[in-house]
């Protein structure tokens, strides 16, 4: 290739990167202002973004706070459902490097008091690399009679007896036609979201409905 044609070349792929970074750079600042809105309407505070230690410092650690690295929350609200704290922040991590590399970014809702009586675990939709897992010992608590449960769901705490009392009746009912959520408790704090996906602000009134009810089929009451 001519000197000419390959600087062409470069600055044309220069160029493009440039043009989509600039238009990722607006989305998310129309996506911030959007969400300020929405928070108003809520009645929640909102917050701009924070890093992943502050967060963890304001809400407790959680095992999504410890997966990748670039760790970080794109903005932070703040408010109460139901007269339960809550903090929704769209929470962004890294895993991988160069050509291997993956920005995981998801809306989350953390409860930081819903978790109480309920012991660590934590839930995600099962996929095939966990199926394999499970033939090493890799733990999937599994329940007798919930074949479809068992199936969409991996499920780990290290008191396997705890968990396993925690999720009665109603919450496999739900979450079983509910596919996709993942579900996490440490020390009292729950956290609800779905991987990778981020609630679209007008959604997020929604989105934050729908956790409560992951959390209250959780609930010690609710899951006996």
């Amino acid at each position: 290739m001519e000197p000419v044609a390959i600087v062409l070349a470069f600055a044309a792929v220069t160029g493009f990167i440039v043009v989509v970074a600039l238009a990722v750079k607006r989305a998310e600042e129309r996506r911030l202002a959007e969400l300020q809105q929405v928070a108003a309407a809520m009645g929640f505070t909102f917050e701009g973004p924070a890093d992943a230690a502050s967060l963890a410092a304001s809400v407790g650690a959680l095992p999504l706070f410890e997966r990748g690295h670039s760790r970080r929350a794109l903005c932070v609200l703040r408010g109460a459902i139901a007269e339960l704290p809550v903090v929704l922040t769209d929470y962004q991590y890294v895993t991988g490097s160069g050509k291997n590399r993956s920005v995981h970014t998801q809306t989350v809702a953390v409860f930081t008091d819903a978790g109480r009586g309920l012991p660590d675990f934590e839930l995600r939709p099962e996929h095939l690399f966990h199926k394999i897992g499970q033939v090493f010992g890799y733990q999937d608590i599994d329940f007798e009679g919930q074949e479809e449960f068992s199936k969409r769901y991996l499920l780990r705490g290290s008191d396997e007896a705890a968990v396993r009392a925690a999720f009665g009746p109603q919450a496999l009912a739900f979450l079983t036609g509910q596919p996709g959520w993942s579900v996490q408790t440490r020390e009292g704090r729950l956290a609800v979201f779905r991987e990778r996906k981020r609630a679209k602000p007008p959604t997020m009134p929604a989105f934050l409905a729908e956790a409560l009810r992951v959390a209250g089929a959780l609930s010690p009451r609710g899951a006996s």
